[in-house]
């Protein structure tokens, strides 16, 4: 993401601004929605081929397949593309995030708001970048992501202390 699509705030300066170099096809949360996925797929699959509804449950059962099959396989590749099609920029008080497989969302969180990242490796020297509590923005398959981590840290660190209140002054007694 180049600083000239970005909407900046007054005053408001890009410090790093890239994209995913690496895309998951796996992440953790897929360890228990593939799985139920598979199973709601296969329950579904059972009961069309072994009972054969008719009508409404026909419709039902088929609707319950599709997000079966979603969860299981379909909700990773959609991650996949839209990862293609993602940027990311650091400024001095928010990051930012611009997503979608078919229509751009740009999503922020303000970096006085925010814990201290968590870096988790991920591999050839990427990594992804989260932080505590939800609704956070979530840097995915980041390249240096040790760096970034570094200048995260910092601009969070910057972005709390400008917002602090100035400490009194004890020598104007």
């Amino acid at each position: 993401m180049s600083a000239g699509e970005i909407e900046l705030l007054p005053g408001e300066r890009v410090l790093w601004a890239g994209e995913p170099v690496q895309r998951p096809w796996y992440v953790a949360a897929d360890g228990v929605i593939a799985p139920a996925g598979l199973v709601l797929a296969a329950a579904a699959l059972w009961f069309l081929l072994v009972k054969q509804p008719s009508g409404g449950a026909m419709a039902g059962i088929v609707v319950v397949l599709v997000i079966g099959l979603y969860g299981a396989v379909g909700r990773s590749v959609v991650r996949y593309l839209a990862l293609g099609r993602t940027t990311y920029a650091v400024t001095d008080s928010r990051i930012i995030a611009r997503s979608g497989l078919f229509r751009q969302k740009e999503r922020a969180s303000e970096l006085a708001g925010l814990s201290a990242p968590v870096l988790k490796p991920g591999p050839s020297r990427t990594g992804t970048l989260s932080f505590a509590g939800p609704g956070t923005v979530t840097l995915i398959g980041v390249g240096e992501p040790k760096r970034v981590r570094d200048l995260l840290t910092k601009a969070i660190d910057e972005a709390k202390s400008r917002q602090a209140p100035p400490e009194p002054d004890s020598s104007a007694a």
